[in-house]
């Protein structure tokens, strides 16, 4: 308990250096074991995305979920122990729309609550306790963007009609900033809060290849890259035109027959991973590689899989990268996001199976993992009893069942 304490202290303190607190969060990492399992309610569907809101200390307790056609919000910070559900929309047909899969989320930084109070809408904020914005893309080329606060939807934007939103990545420091990729081989930049009814427009497209996998974008939404199924990642400066040339970033490790299937943004470093669980970091500015290394079981990996894209997560100063493994042994791997070097290797409890997606908390205090049928592990520093593996055993197995 006492080891518990200072590592907490430490990370909390405002006199610590940055090696210090960082220090700290390897210690809090190397501490974590699995101890809460969330059974989501969209029945057998796998849960394929575990997405954090970054860019703001106001919504950085959030974090959205999607599988089947479910989008559910969660807050990791302020129900002690707990985490709790705070908003979840059903994507079902109506006369309004198609309903059908939820294929990606992600949040939309909002506009300051001083902003929305001026033109009294629905940009995020203008709540007494304000507000989050989450975008969400479907199976049938439609994005529906939702407010959190009021858990409903406030805009749709027909993003790549008739074809399936692949991916899509908020900007963290510009308002309403979202990009998206279809399989219709075009990117789009939204502002989901313009157009003339403020409930979105498009703001640019690029024809990015009907290969697209994968896409983020910086902080500021200047520029995107998107990662292919030939294991090439591409750059896009967004304020160019739809004929503009991409360029090809130097990921040398990667192999043409694995899809680069993730791809994040953190200032300006690049985290890349392949199909075949190969990550590479690229200095974005200098357009050179920084590291690379390869999950432990990518010798097991069952290369015929087709299932959904093993996601990693990031911590939004860019220094802790959390990854599921691809084969069914249910690891997560948190690493040191600047070498490659393996922190921790968080073991699941009697149930394995492919993780789908990862996050890890900017305190490094949790990791998540999105396993399977509608559930999701997180890893928690706890107190240490003879107990503990055993009551989140049968918790895993209570949910699952």
């Amino acid at each position: 308990m006492h080891s518990l304490k200072k590592r907490r202290a430490a990370l909390e303190g405002d006199d610590l250096t940055e090696a210090a607190r960082d220090a700290a969060k390897r210690d809090a990492l190397r501490a974590l074991r699995l101890k809460t399992v969330i059974r989501e309610n969209h029945g057998a569907a796998r849960t394929t995305r575990v997405e954090f809101a970054r860019g703001s200390a106001r919504t950085s307790n959030l974090y959205a979920t999607c599988g089947g056609s479910a989008v559910t919000v969660y807050d990791d910070a302020h129900f002690g122990d707990h985490t709790a559900i705070v908003a979840q929309y059903a994507h079902e047909t109506t006369a309004h729309q198609t309903g059908g899969e939820i294929t990606c989320v992600c949040f939309a930084r909002g506009e300051d609550d001083e902003k929305e109070n001026e033109t009294a809408t629905t940009r995020g904020g203008g709540h007494e306790f304000g507000d989050a914005i989450v975008t969400a893309g479907d199976e049938h080329g439609w994005i529906s963007v939702i407010s959190v606060a009021e858990n409903r939807v406030v805009g749709r934007l027909n993003a790549h009609p008739g074809s399936r939103v692949v991916d899509a990545d908020g900007a963290c420091a510009r308002d309403g900033f979202v990009v998206s990729v279809g399989e219709d081989g075009f990117l789009k930049a939204w502002d989901v809060f313009g157009g003339p009814d403020g409930e979105g427009e498009c703001v640019g497209t690029f024809d990015v290849g009907t290969n697209a996998r994968s896409v983020a974008c910086d902080a500021n939404g200047a520029f995107a890259v998107t990662g292919h199924a030939d294991g090439v990642a591409r750059r896009w400066n967004l304020s160019g035109a739809v004929s503009q040339k991409s360029k090809a970033l130097p990921l040398a490790t990667f192999k043409p027959r694995f899809a680069v299937e993730c791809v994040r943004i953190v200032d300006d470093v690049l985290f890349a991973k392949t199909r075949d669980g190969r990550i590479e970091t690229c200095d974005l500015k200098r357009n050179e590689s920084i590291a690379s290394w390869t999950l432990p079981n990518e010798k097991y990996r069952d290369h015929k899989y087709t299932g959904p894209a093993c996601r990693f997560g990031v911590s939004s100063d860019g220094k802790f990268l959390a990854c599921g493994d691809g084969t069914d042994s249910g690891v997560v791997y948190v690493y040191d996001a600047r070498t490659g070097e393996n922190i921790v290797e968080l073991q699941p409890l009697r149930v394995v199976g492919v993780v789908h997606a990862a996050a890890v908390v900017d305190h490094c205090r949790h990791v998540f993992a999105a396993y399977g049928p509608a559930v999701v592990w997180r890893y928690e520093v706890i107190n240490v009893s003879s107990d503990d593996d055993a009551i989140a055993g049968d918790a895993f197995e209570a949910v699952v069942k």
